[in-house]
């Protein structure tokens, strides 16, 4: 059902994080994705963890930043044309 389906996930901050679990499960079903990751500390956890999905694209992106929001939705459409779901699991403590 996920087999060539194209989107993003956000949230991913560690291997404990709920949009991991959602990005293993796309991989595991043949979708293509991008990850975003919020800035250069969590992309030292969120890298790998891309790597080991074969995310098609990573991209630096705080929601807080409103040129990150633009910038991730013209790469996606640069790279994916259109897309089928946004995974939403940003959360903050």
């Amino acid at each position: 059902m996920l087999k060539g389906k194209r989107g993003i996930v956000f949230g991913i901050a560690n291997d404990h994080s709920i949009a991991w679990g959602i990005a293993k499960k796309l991989s595991e079903k043949g979708a293509k994705f991008g990850i975003t990751y919020q800035n250069e500390t969590l992309l030292k956890r969120v890298k790998p963890l891309a790597d080991k999905v074969n995310s098609d694209i990573l991209i630096e992106c705080d929601v807080n930043n409103e040129d990150h929001l633009k910038n991730t939705f013209h790469q996606i459409k640069n790279n994916f044309g259109t897309i089928d779901f946004i995974i939403h699991a940003v959360a903050y403590s």
